[in-house]
């Protein structure tokens, strides 16, 4: 039997506590004993919890940034806690698709870290053609796969803010924001690199593909840990329905 409403709400109370601690800032040892309390919590909070938790601590004056600061670290606490098999859902449904993205992306920003990686070794853009080439391609390929996010934000956000969930997807569509200016940041680095030394942009591109990556990883982790298990809570099997049909309305980017 699942947790009550009356019996949750002590619980919910302790995650934005919690929160508020982590966004604070706070010393090893506290982080250490917030740690604990937080893996006590867990095994009494759902996603959905959580994610009204953090949207109560919006309207109590967090802001967007803050919220993203403290679900960076809590997300940390947790990682080794939550489950981190993909969730189980019928072949078809829209989750499906979203986590085979995810899949599909994280292998492109592991070859671009790598072929970054490859022309830093190299000691000229004459050296590094071919790697160069490369990069570029998987520029192109990391802003068509931009798809993914447009169908999430045409179709599972709204549904999610009818339901009264808004901040997890105003987050989520930040983050979006943030990592294609990223991309956009490596495109316009790729374009102008005969404005600079060749180690320099080696080593800054090297650093951007790592930044994105990272970036990308931290996000999947709270779309499948929070977003998406919240909006199978809130959502029913029609607006999943209606979800599927407009994400293929809208189209899917192509694996290769």
């Amino acid at each position: 039997m699942g947790t009550s409403y009356q019996e949750q709400n002590p619980v919910k109370e302790g995650l934005k506590t919690l929160l508020k601690r982590i966004q604070s800032g706070t010393s090893q040892e506290e982080l250490e004993k917030a740690k604990a309390e937080f893996k006590g919590l867990l095994s009494k909070a759902t996603p959905l919890l959580i994610a009204q938790a953090e949207q109560e601590l919006i309207a109590e004056g967090f802001t967007q940034q803050d919220l993203v600061s403290a679900c960076d670290v809590h997300l940390e606490l947790f990682r080794s806690t939550i489950e981190q098999n993909e969730i189980k859902v019928p072949e078809g449904h829209p989750i499906a698709r979203f986590q085979e993205d995810h899949r599909i992306i994280l292998a492109l920003l592991d070859e671009l870290r790598r072929v970054a990686g490859d022309l830093k070794k190299k000691g000229s853009f004459a050296e590094g053609a071919r790697e160069l080439e490369k990069l570029a391609q998987l520029i192109e390929k990391l802003l068509e796969v931009e798809n993914h996010n447009v169908r999430q934000e045409n179709t599972l956000f709204p549904l999610l803010e009818r339901h009264g969930l808004e901040q997890p997807p105003a987050i989520m569509w930040m983050e979006h924001t943030e990592m294609k200016e990223q991309k956009k940041k490596l495109k316009k680095l790729l374009d102008q690199r005969e404005e600079m030394d060749f180690d320099t942009f080696a080593d800054l591109f090297l650093q951007n593909s790592i930044l994105l990556q990272e970036q990308f990883a931290n996000h999947t982790l709270k779309e499948k840990n929070i977003l998406y298990q919240a909006a199978l809570e809130v959502l029913t099997e029609e607006e999943w329905k209606d979800i599927k049909e407009e994400c293929d309305a809208l189209g899917y980017f192509k694996a290769q």
